[in-house]
């Protein structure tokens, strides 16, 4: 008996420090973005997921970019490309600009074509999307070297505006200040394609995405004009701060829709 009851006890002890163990872990994630809730800090880490419904690779890709968003440290960012139209299903997400700015990353890390699914991580390297071990190792590749490191602040100035406020920075070169709309998920049923019949869920679908404007490090504010993206009904909104048109991200911020009416 006081051997099992032994046993039992070094049983207890191990769940104990499992549970000790896997509860930091946890901390890291919460629901994905929702009303009344944000993204901002200087470590946030942006995952941008180029994809798209045609795409019989990216559901895999897709269900990981969902993990991601669960996580406080990391914006993470549905981007649907139009270039899989042809294949007898349009994607009701993709989007022309969208493309562009992959093709703009594919020239600026080299990789000389695009494709799906593709993890932009931090706009300084990429993945495979659906490879989970090496988008974890370059989100915290990003943190090993000291983060994206600027904090822009976001905040509702209107029922139809928000103002981004950037502190004075030395900066190697002028950034890109770019604008992104997207809801907190879609569920598609597609009809057509190589993912005829599947029924996909995707995470912080991008649905608008354009440029504010340059900036070049001094202290300054931009008011930016949401009323047609809330007009449209997306659910949130975020400025990424990227240095020249497609380099490294500098930071990034997020903030409900919801938040900015009044």
């Amino acid at each position: 008996m006081a051997m099992f009851a032994g046993i039992r006890a070094a049983l207890r002890r191990a769940v104990i420090l499992a549970v000790a163990l896997f509860l930091p872990l946890l901390a890291g994630f919460a629901e994905p973005l929702a009303a009344g809730k944000g993204r901002s800090g200087p470590d946030l880490v942006v995952v941008e997921m180029f994809t798209s419904q045609s795409c019989s690779s990216c559901p895999p890709a897709d269900a990981f970019l969902g993990d991601l968003a669960r996580r406080q440290d990391v914006l993470a960012l549905s981007m649907h490309v139009d270039y899989w139209n042809s294949l007898g299903w349009r994607d009701p997400f993709s989007s022309r600009d969208v493309t562009s700015r992959q093709r703009r990353y594919a020239g600026a890390l080299g990789t000389g074509y695009v494709s799906t699914p593709q993890a932009i991580i931090q706009g300084r390297s990429y993945a495979v999307g659906s490879d989970r071990g090496a988008v974890l190792r370059q989100i915290e590749a990003v943190r090993r070297d000291g983060g994206p490191g600027i904090q822009p602040e976001l905040e509702p100035s209107g029922r139809d505006r928000v103002t981004l406020r950037l502190p004075q920075q030395r900066l190697r070169a002028p950034a890109t200040i770019w604008f992104v709309a997207f809801d907190d998920r879609h569920t598609a049923q597609i009809g057509a394609g190589e993912n005829a019949g599947a029924t996909v869920t995707y995470t912080n679908v991008v649905r608008d995405l354009r440029r504010i404007g340059t900036w070049t490090g001094e202290a300054r504010s931009w008011e930016i004009d949401i009323s047609n993206d809330r007009r449209s009904g997306f659910g949130n909104c975020a400025v990424l701060i990227q240095s020249r048109e497609s380099g490294p991200l500098l930071g990034a911020v997020a903030l409900p829709m919801a938040a900015s009416g009044h």
